[in-house]
């Protein structure tokens, strides 16, 4: 199998290029563990399993965790609100539970789209200095409505752990998940500039490849700053598995999807994200950051998790990740039997859908539904009144909801191991005004 494996990944990588570390444990049993490529070109420094690479978002997972630590103390309860922890917050901010942070449904805007965090966060900023850029502004909706993935939420939660633990968050992390798990090469980038086996990051431009622009992740934090190796990860997958940390039911929070206020169900939990890929079921997350990609990807059924970590922007995790899962799993084939299109009331999904960073258009055209995001246009078949597959893509699920006045007001893009989240852009209403 590991011959296999071996083909599947260097089909994408360059030997001498940027590379990626992947692991694969079934059942609790260690089943591949291997660097591929360069962590730096530059010194042709190969990939190794105790390579050091950054994993940007899924330090959410490890900032979910010690909040449930924290709860298992006493320290703190998931439902509390934010302002029984941090009474200086805004007014707004009052009715935001720290349950809403951990699950991105707290409304507020994400602070690594403000243009003043973009220009500023190569400064270092503290936690502090980063919530002051999205203190001021309103909340999207009214927290436990809606979902909305960002940063914000876990800056709270970061600050949070510091003011009741009365340290450093890095420092609690390192105390009460490192160190008892014997994560012995996970760093943050604030507390740790010179960091043994470090990969550096790549892009490709054009037909070359090249270092990533220089960033610092540091302003992350809580959200998006720690580094880690793949040996490492591995440590704590094995260590979710038999709830080292807390109780099993205590942990189960973390894989719990999250009900709106309206009964509405979103897959996402505490750090982990969820999905269905050919009928199996799968609780994923990933991170990006500048030349940096990571995975973790589990597929319940058959017990299989699949780790990756990449230092180059553009290596497809998630392709790959789907692709190492087959030589394990028999998935069946996609069938789906599209409707007549003169069964379906095409109108009702026809509109303009905003979601994070761009915006979705939806048209009409000869009796067929066009999805337009940019520049790339994609076919939709239904197979059923509200969901919609890509012509090019069956594996991509494009699901209508939240029906009301004759049309569906959220989209929901399932892939197989993400989704987005995009909502209807209504018409700006101009009031009339009537003499009398």
């Amino acid at each position: 199998m590991r011959q296999t494996i071996d083909s599947l990944v260097q089909a994408r990588l360059a030997s001498n290029g940027p590379g990626a570390a992947i692991g694969i444990l079934q059942a609790g049993n260690l089943l591949h563990c291997q660097g591929y490529g360069l962590a730096s070109l530059e010194w042709n420094t190969p990939v190794r399993p105790d390579t050091v690479f950054r994993i940007a978002s899924l330090t959410k997972q490890f900032t979910a965790m010690a909040i449930l630590i924290l709860q298992t103390q006493g320290k703190l309860h998931i439902e509390d609100r934010l302002s029984d922890h941090l009474p200086d917050c805004p007014q707004a901010w009052h009715n935001i539970t720290l349950k809403h942070l951990l699950n991105h449904t707290s409304g507020l805007v994400n602070v690594a789209e403000l243009p003043t965090f973009q220009e500023q966060a190569a400064r270092h900023l503290s936690i502090e200095e980063v919530i002051a850029m999205f203190r001021s502004h309103p909340l999207l909706f009214e927290p436990g409505t809606n979902f909305y993935y960002g940063n914000s939420s876990y800056h709270l939660l970061g600050l949070i752990i510091e003011r009741i633990t009365k340290t450093d968050y890095e420092k609690f992390i390192q105390q009460a998940i490192f160190e008892p798990l014997g994560m012995k090469h996970s760093y943050f980038q604030c507390t740790t500039p010179i960091i043994p086996n470090r990969a550096s990051g790549y892009i490709t431009q054009g037909e070359s490849i090249i270092p990533a622009p220089l960033t610092s992740s540091i302003s992350t934090h809580s959200s998006g700053a720690m580094e880690s190796t793949l040996e490492d990860l591995l440590i704590w997958e094995q260590a979710l598995h038999k709830h080292i940390l807390v109780d099993a039911t205590t942990q189960q929070l973390m894989f719990t999807p999250v009900r709106l206020a309206d009964g509405r169900c979103v897959e996402y939990g505490f750090g982990w994200s969820f999905s269905k890929y050919r009928g199996k079921t799968l609780a994923c997350h990933g991170g990006w950051a500048n030349g940096f990609r990571s995975l973790i990807a589990r597929f319940i059924e058959d017990n299989l998790t699949i780790l990756i970590l990449t230092n180059h922007r553009e290596f497809s995790t998630e392709r790959v990740a789907l692709e190492i899962a087959a030589q394990y799993i028999d998935f069946p084939r996609t069938t789906h039997q599209t409707l007549s299109q003169e069964l379906v009331a095409l109108k009702k999904v026809v509109g303009h859908y905003d979601m994070p960073g761009s915006r979705i258009e939806v048209i009409e055209h000869e009796q067929r539904i066009l999805l337009r995001k940019g520049t790339k246009e994609v076919p939709l078949f239904p197979v059923s009144e509200n969901i919609f597959i890509a012509e090019t893509d069956h594996d991509v699920a494009y699901h209508f909801t939240e029906e009301r006045d004759g049309a569906f007001h959220s989209l929901v893009i399932n892939y197989p191991l993400h989704f987005a989240i995009a909502t209807r852009k209504l018409p700006m209403y101009i009031p009339m005004f009537h003499g009398e």
